[in-house]
């Protein structure tokens, strides 16, 4: 099946903010010659809200071809235009679609990418939401149903796994679930340090059954409870 370029492209356009440390996002270095990745978009973050999600890959920054360019070089591009308060611009494509372009020989074209904007100040359902507490999801299917309604991503090194996106008022927006929630639990058994492929097969088997638990925690909670050894556990008591 052909690859439309059109649907795979994203221009994403970040603001700083200016309570906000940073853009919320981990550039991963590539080997020589090979494109620079997304490892993380930390949640509530600029980048989460500009549309960016994890292992894009990162074909400009403000205009610049960057496609095979050395990582410091972007990583500096990157930092002067978040040190200048000024707007971010990152091109970029879902690795899956990056991957199937480059082998069919399909050039990218950038007018066709899907403009995304950072608002100019941070939602207020950001600031709203709870600090450095872990969740429970209940996830239960509706009639009609025929999907939870969010996508994961691996983790590093193919271990653990993210929430990349969750659909507007699907099962899982209404359990609470969020973009770059880490997976912790999935029906009260620990899956954190679990390979990528083995927590989909679990998703996939949840669907099967049509409901599933998810113990979830952001990522400044996950980084915080592991940065202070503190147990992550749906039957530990949380802060």
């Amino acid at each position: 099946m052909a690859v439309d370029p059109s649907s795979s492209l994203r221009l994403c356009r970040l603001h700083v903010w200016p309570n906000y440390p940073g853009l919320g996002f981990t550039l991963e270095q590539a080997p020589k010659g090979a494109p620079h990745i997304i490892r993380l978009v930390e949640s509530n973050s600029p980048a989460a809200a500009g549309g960016l999600r994890i292992q894009d890959v990162v074909l400009q920054v403000n205009g610049e071809d960057v496609e095979g360019i050395e990582y410091e070089h972007v990583k500096r591009n990157i930092q002067e235009a978040r040190d200048r308060k000024g707007l971010i611009e990152l091109l970029v494509c879902d690795l899956t679609n990056y991957q199937k372009l480059k082998k069919n020989g399909i050039k990218f074209n950038t007018r066709s990418a899907i403009i995304m904007e950072t608002p100019a100040t941070i939602p207020a359902e950001y600031m709203n939401m709870q600090q450095r507490t872990p969740r429970t999801c209940q996830i239960n299917l509706r009639p009609g149903d025929d999907s939870f309604g969010f996508e994961v991503a691996n983790g590093e090194h193919d271990t653990g796994a993210y929430i990349q996106d969750v659909t507007p008022n699907s099962p899982a927006a209404l359990a609470g679930l969020r973009k770059s929630d880490r997976i912790i639990e999935i029906d009260g058994k620990k899956v954190n340090s679990d390979l990528s492929a083995s927590i989909l097969d679990k998703l996939r088997k949840a669907k099967a059954k049509r409901t599933v638990r998810l113990f979830v925690a952001d990522t400044d909670t996950y980084q915080y409870y592991r940065d202070n050894k503190m147990t992550l556990s749906s039957r530990a008591k949380t802060r």
